[in-house]
């Protein structure tokens, strides 16, 4: 895993002249080792993770809103932004087609479709787990 995340960082680093290294390295590291946790018998093993990371880990600052998880790195201006900046289309739905056809964007189906893209991009395979609905669709 960290192999392929170095691969990504390297892809990145081919592209553009990144400032914010040091950010990309802490959002490798933080999807890497705690992007498989999950809520398992009423304790939220995530959020535990995003706890601790934000109380170990100072060089880079997480907004107190949220979890770790909610964030992704501007690049461009090197700082930590909210997932849902990243959704740029409205949903205009067309009546005539059934409701299922429809993928409301949601900070957990933003954030899997970028990461997912980000490992094809570098081609490697990503595997998604996860409950139903959770969006790995």
């Amino acid at each position: 895993m960290i192999i392929c995340i170095c691969r990504l960082l390297e892809s990145i680093l081919d592209k553009t002249e990144v400032k914010a290294l040091e950010y990309l390295f802490v959002f490798a590291s933080i999807w890497c080792i705690g992007g498989g946790f999950a809520e398992k018998d009423g304790k939220d093993f995530r959020k535990e993770f995003s706890n601790w990371w934000k109380e170990k880990w100072k060089t880079i600052k997480f907004p107190s809103k949220g979890t770790v998880f909610d964030y992704y790195v501007d690049i461009e201006n090197s700082k930590l932004e909210e997932w849902n900046k990243m959704q740029t289309k409205e949903i205009d739905p067309d009546t005539s087609r059934p409701i299922s056809s429809y993928t409301v964007p949601t900070v957990d189906t933003i954030s899997a479709n970028y990461l997912m893209k980000q490992f094809i991009s570098v081609e490697h395979s990503p595997m998604l787990i996860g409950n139903a609905g959770c969006g790995k669709t």
